[in-house]
């Protein structure tokens, strides 16, 4: 718990901090995780004179090994004081822990996986993160580069405004993508209970397969996209979520979650009870934002405006919900087609996050 604990000291005065709640912390870490039945994970904290200044998780990841082969492991949950020496030691102790697995890379942050939060917040400092989005301090970065870290890539954040959407500048798509779907017998559709077993089976081999080209990706098995689907079944209102498919398969997704981070920023401690989910329930009917979580449509049928289509739907699902402001995120800086389309129908790049690589000295 000292580890799970720790940033809610460290950002205490920070108002931009939302906590992650420490039940939800504590699942991911337990051995129920799906995550931990393949892989291992190491805990370290940082004491000087018996309180905790820093924390960090060694994570070997055995899907990325298996689909890499190139013997990188990760570090996550990286949180310290303004102090070299503290980070340095903590990061030491991951290449240790990782060097006797035969780990010869470290990259990170990874919270646990690219499948979950990752990154580190470089650009967007001012505003809070969005649902399930990290968020640091900026000096660590500049921690993160004295001891030796390189930039591997960045990923993006775009901020899309509902009142006064540039979707509206690209209806000529928009009628391209109804036009294709009439062609070619595609509709949309929102998950619901009645479907939502089925769905997910299908949308777990879509969800891998417009994944498997994409920087880091590593594929979910069965146990961990049910864990994933449910935990975005508890959050996420059925009408923010859209499936397209053709003749009863599944072909693409959107799927879009309230900014819980406006209700939960206010449950400092990170746990709800007793009072906690009081302040919760009543900050939590005066969301006005959401974050895009989850786009994609397969190869074949990209190019016929099915995304603008599904941005049009999510938009006017918003607009019911009184939704002003929107997130889309991430992606990656080397997603062309994605930053093109996003590009055009933002107000531009609200948040840049980083991930870092260091070899691992033999």
């Amino acid at each position: 718990m000292r580890f799970i604990t720790f940033p809610h000291q460290l950002y205490k005065r920070d108002k931009n901090y939302v906590p992650a709640l420490n039940m939800a912390t504590k699942r991911m870490l337990g051995k129920k995780n799906p995550f931990l039945q393949h892989s291992e994970i190491a805990l370290f904290i940082a004491l000087k004179r018996g309180v905790v200044v820093g924390r960090i998780a060694a994570i070997y990841n055995q899907t990325h090994l298996d689909t890499y082969r190139d013997h990188t492991g990760f570090f996550g949950f990286f949180d310290a004081i303004n102090d070299l020496s503290v980070a340095k030691s903590l990061f030491e102790a991951c290449e240790q822990w990782l060097k006797k697995k035969d780990i010869r890379r470290m990259i990170g942050p990874a919270n646990l996986t690219t499948n979950d939060s990752c990154g580190m917040l470089t650009e967007g400092f001012q505003d809070s993160p969005m649902v399930l989005m990290p968020y640091n301090k900026e000096y660590y970065n500049r921690l993160c580069s004295q001891l030796g870290f390189a930039k591997l890539i960045d990923l993006n954040s775009y901020s899309i405004p509902v009142n006064g959407s540039k979707l509206g500048n690209y209806d000529h798509i928009y009628q391209k993508g109804l036009e294709a779907m009439e062609l070619n017998r595609i509709n949309i559709r929102n998950l619901s209970p009645k479907t939502f077993r089925k769905d997910t089976e299908q949308l777990r081999w879509v969800y891998n397969k417009v994944n498997e080209n994409n920087w880091g990706f590593m594929p979910l098995n069965e146990a961990e996209f049910k864990e994933m689907a449910s935990d975005l079944k508890m959050a996420t209102p059925w009408d923010l979520t859209l499936v397209i498919e053709k003749e009863g398969q599944v072909i693409g997704f959107l799927i879009a979650v309230p900014d819980l981070n406006q209700a939960l920023r206010f449950v400092k401690s990170g746990t709800l009870f007793p009072l906690g989910i009081f302040r919760f329930l009543h900050k939590k009917r005066g969301i006005h934002s959401a974050r895009i979580l989850i786009l994609g449509v397969l190869d074949e049928y990209k190019g016929m405006g099915l995304d603008v289509v599904m941005y049009r739907r999510i938009k006017e699902a918003f607009d019911k919900r009184h939704i002003v402001n929107s997130e889309a995120c991430y992606v990656l800086e080397s997603n062309q087609p994605m930053n093109l389309i996003l590009n055009k129908i933002s107000e531009g790049i609200a948040k840049k996050y980083r991930m870092y690589e260091k070899q691992i000295e033999s």
